[in-house]
This record gives structure tokens, C-alpha cells and sequence, in this order.
């Protein structure tokens, strides 16, 4: 039996590509870590039982790197540089320079990963930061692979357009061939015609959720915003809006969706009464509720086995330990800030699993 494929997890929050890995099971094992959020890490400790290094990615050197031996790098660098909340700096924006610098570092290697798996919001593809990755990739051999993609496209009721790299370098006799310039693939599977059935939100909500008053959105800041249209959502539904770190704070109008939890019946909403809408009972979504819907691992959400297959498969609630959980230190707004930063550990593991393995 071969080695497991040794893997390094480069910006790894609270450990979403690890997590990723596991889900797709494949033969791979994260020898390290690395970030500099202490919170992020605290979390990640707490469930895989071992820290992240908070080394800044700036100072690694190439000896650092190739003490790991490593196969396969896993990277979801900061998204601000290629965001309008970040100004859109890119390779100019200091939260960059960690990608950048590793960009760098790749050629300088005795030994570069065979494997490499990178992931950012939308507007990555057209980044100074992307063109530059992949210039240096194709340039040492490596076939690449790249997507926009969304969770509700695998079969999970939530819209999160993300920016998906796959790229395996190729031996010395084998040339790898160069994409069509701008191809990334938008559809899922890749190849063929297939639509997965996606579910009903109430299949990832807390009912218990609906009469605690932590979840409530305040009835200032519903009253505050004359004719704002609220993403609101109710338990039939089968979508809910991206989720982003700012999601449960104030900032309501482009966090996330809110639940409806009362009079059910009223589908249309006037805008221009914000009063009219404190009779639907809107509350946030828990972060169990996110972390189901970001396909996260769950203690208390376990269903039958996943078959192993090369094929895309339609979604099944993972069971793998370990599970998410947050350590009683992380508050509430900790939580969803983490959150927001995450990533669907569904989409990635079936990206690793179909595609890069």
C-alpha cells in the first residue's frame, strides 16, 4: 500500500480543506498548517488536536517548506485583495503578499508538491495574483484546471460563488498542455449534463432555533432600513444567500439571508413598511445551520455512509470525525466570523476527489 499523499494547509481558518480532504477520502494525511488568526487556529486545535503554525506565510523559507516532503499544497489565501469591501488592490494589497510569496518559493523548490489546490471568492480569475500563479505553473509543468462554481449547484441550498484551482505537475516526459486561454469550467460535473436536486432548508435549520432570542434580528436595525429588501428565507426554500463575516452583526443588507419564522404564509413583503416586517419573526441562521450548509462535519447530523466512487455524487451530510465544534471561548460573533471566512467543504472535497485525485 502506498504512502498517504502528505499535504501542507496554507491560510487554514478553522480547517475547512482539511476537513475537505476528509470528506473525500482520499489516501491524503495535512502534515502542517499555517495562519496568523489565533482564534481560527484555537479552533482548528481543538478539533484535529494539533495547531496551526502562526508563522507568517512571508517569513517561509524553502528548506522550511521542504522539510515536510510534502505532495500536495491546499491554499485559501485572504479574499479582501480581489473584493469591492477590499478596494480590489490585489497584488498590491499586503493580505496578498502570503500567496504571493509562495508563488515565488514554488520554482526554488528541490522537490515541488506534485499537487497543488487553491480556492477564492470570484474575481480571483481575473487577478494579477491568478496570472501570475499560473504563469509560474505552467512554466514547471503543471496541468491546470480551473472553476467558478457554486454549493447549490452539488445539491446544498446556498449560493457561494467561489473560484476553484486544480493543478498536478506532470513528469519530465510529459508536457503538459496549455487550456484555452480563459477556460474555466462553470458547470458541474464538468463534462455532461447533470442537475442535482437540491433540498429544502429545513433540512439544515434548528427549530429550536426560532424562539431564541439570540438568533432575533434586532427591530432597530429592521426599522432603520426604509424599502431595503432583506434576503428573507423560509423552511421551504431551497436556497439561502452567501454568508460572509459579517453575518450576524448589523451589516444585514448583503451578509446573508434571514429565516422567516412566523406567518408562513406571506411569500410577498412591502418594502416600504419595515414595521410590517417584525411580524414575520426574523432571525438569523445559527452556526450549526451554517456550518450544515457549508457541509461541515456535524456531531448530531449523520447519515449513511458515502460510497467511494470517482464520479460526482449528490449531496449526503458528511460523517467523518472529527467534527466541527467550537470550543465555549468562541463567542457567537467569533463564530460567524470564522464562518463567513470558510468555505463549502462538500465542493472542495468532491473537486479533490473527481478532479485534482
Amino acid at each position: 500500500m502506498s504512502d498517504p499523499i502528505r499535504c501542507l494547509e496554507f491560510f487554514s481558518g478553522i480547517g475547512g480543506l482539511h476537513y475537505a480532504l476528509n470528506i473525500a477520502e482520499v489516501p491524503a494525511t495535512v502534515v502542517c498548517a499555517f495562519d496568523v488568526n489565533m482564534i481560527a487556529n484555537q479552533v482548528y486545535e481543538y478539533n484535529f488536536g494539533h495547531a496551526p503554525s502562526n508563522k507568517t506565510i512571508e517569513r517561509l523559507t524553502a528548506k522550511d517548506i521542504e522539510k515536510f516532503k510534502a505532495d500536495c499544497w491546499l491554499l485559501s489565501p485572504p479574499c479582501q485583495p480581489y473584493t469591492q469591501g477590499g478596494n480590489m488592490k490585489d497584488i498590491d494589497d499586503p493580505r496578498a503578499q502570503g500567496l504571493v510569496h509562495l508563488i515565488n518559493l514554488l520554482p526554488k523548490l528541490a522537490d515541488p508538491p506534485t499537487f497543488l489546490f487553491l480556492e477564492n471568492v470570484k474575481n480571483f480569475e481575473e487577478s494579477q495574483s491568478r496570472a501570475k500563479l499560473v504563469e509560474t505553473l505552467q512554466s514547471m509543468n503543471y496541468q491546470i484546471k480551473e472553476c467558478l462554481l457554486s454549493p447549490i449547484q452539488f445539491g446544498i441550498p446556498n449560493h457561494r460563488a467561489r473560484y476553484y484551482m486544480m493543478a498536478r505537475r506532470l513528469g519530465s516526459v510529459e508536457k503538459a498542455p496549455s487550456p484555452p486561454l480563459g477556460e474555466i469550467h462553470t458547470k458541474w460535473p464538468f463534462a455532461g449534463e447533470y442537475q442535482f436536486e437540491v433540498p429544502e432548508l429545513s433540512q439544515f435549520i434548528e427549530n429550536s432555533a426560532n424562539d431564541d432570542l439570540l438568533y432575533r434580528v434586532p427591530e432597530k436595525e429592521i426599522l432603520k432600513r426604509h424599502k431595503f429588501r432583506f434576503d428573507i428565507v423560509q423552511p421551504s426554500d431551497n436556497r439561502t444567500s452567501c454568508v460572509t463575516k459579517a453575518y450576524g452583526s448589523h451589516h444585514l443588507q448583503t451578509s446573508g439571508s434571514l429565516v422567516q419564522t412566523q406567518h408562513l404564509e406571506r411569500v410577498e413583503y412591502d418594502w416600504s413598511d419595515p414595521k410590517s416586517l417584525l411580524e414575520l419573526g426574523l432571525r438569523f441562521l445559527t452556526p450549526i445551520e451554517i456550518s450544515r450548509l457549508h457541509a461541515f462535519p456535524m456531531p448530531e447530523y449523520q447519515l449513511q455512509t458515502n460510497t467511494c466512487s470517482t464520479k460526482p455524487r449528490p449531496f449526503n451530510p458528511p460523517h467523518c470525525l472529527p467534527h466541527l465544534m467550537f470550543p465555549d471561548s468562541v463567542s457567537l460573533m467569533q463564530r460567524y466570523r470564522l464562518l463567513g471566512n470558510s468555505l463549502n467543504c462538500w465542493v472542495v472535497a468532491e473537486l479533490l476527489r473527481c478532479e485534482l485525485f
